[in-house]
């Protein structure tokens, strides 16, 4: 099975006798030693540089719900100028008869370099003066992707509806933050309604992370292989 934690490195949970263990939190050695480093790091008493653990268990996921509370709260205000298109200075036109949607050059440019690019102006060519069209996206897409690119996350299940878009275009517009929180929120939601968009996605994007899991996932469910090949040859002549 995989580190509970990389979701990368494979590793096989054995009890106190050395015999193999079904149950059990996976972790791997690499992970194992870093939870240590961090856990240390946290409790350290920077006065006599000893390590002290509090005796709360739930000191840690207490310091995690704090920090991401934080973090939410400062970019709940950007989420604010988006819905409520306060000051927006430039319109994102999806494909199709879709309507444009009020964004932010500042934002836009400072979450991918491909956007700041875009919106600039050289010696070759002028930066749009009100509006770039992104026509890969339709509305409702374009819309869950500046959504992401303002808040930073995205409901459950608002990606899972989007997850197809949304990866190949963190990808094609280089945007690090979405391509981590592609890849972890596909590797919870895998299984067989959307195993073959995932298959698609791996191969597309070469990708080292989702495809060994897609594997294991085929592996366990031997008897979804049949409906998935039957559903891949029907999209092959299709085309």
């Amino acid at each position: 099975m995989f580190c509970s934690v990389c979701r990368t490195n494979t590793v096989s949970l054995y009890n106190q006798y050395s015999a193999y263990a079904a149950d059990g939190v996976p972790v791997c050695n690499i992970c194992y030693g870093e939870i240590n480093n961090i856990l240390n790091f946290i409790n350290k008493d920077r006065k006599n540089k000893s390590i002290s653990y509090p005796s709360d268990y739930n000191w840690g996921k207490r310091w995690v719900e704090e920090v991401t509370k934080e973090k939410d709260g400062f970019l709940s205000d950007l989420a604010v100028a988006f819905r409520e298109k306060i000051h927006s200075d430039i319109k994102v036109k999806p494909g199709g008869r879709g309507r444009a949607i009020p964004a932010h050059k500042f934002l836009l440019a400072a979450r991918s370099e491909i956007f700041k690019t875009m919106l600039a102006s050289d010696t070759c060519k002028v930066a749009p003066a009100g509006s770039i069209s992104l026509p890969e996206f339709s509305y409702e897409e374009l819309k869950t992707f500046l959504e992401f690119l303002y808040g930073g996350s995205l409901a459950k299940e608002k990606f899972k509806k989007h997850f197809y878009t949304l990866t190949i275009a963190a990808d094609k517009y280089v945007i690090p933050h979405l391509q981590k929180f592609c890849e972890q929120q596909i590797l919870n939601m895998l299984d067989a309604s959307n195993a073959l968009k995932v298959l698609e996605i791996s191969e597309y994007k070469n990708e080292i992370v989702l495809l060994p899991h897609f594997e294991e996932f085929a592996r366990q469910n031997p008897h979804l292989m049949v409906h998935i090949t039957r559903a891949s040859l029907t999209c092959f002549r299709g085309k």
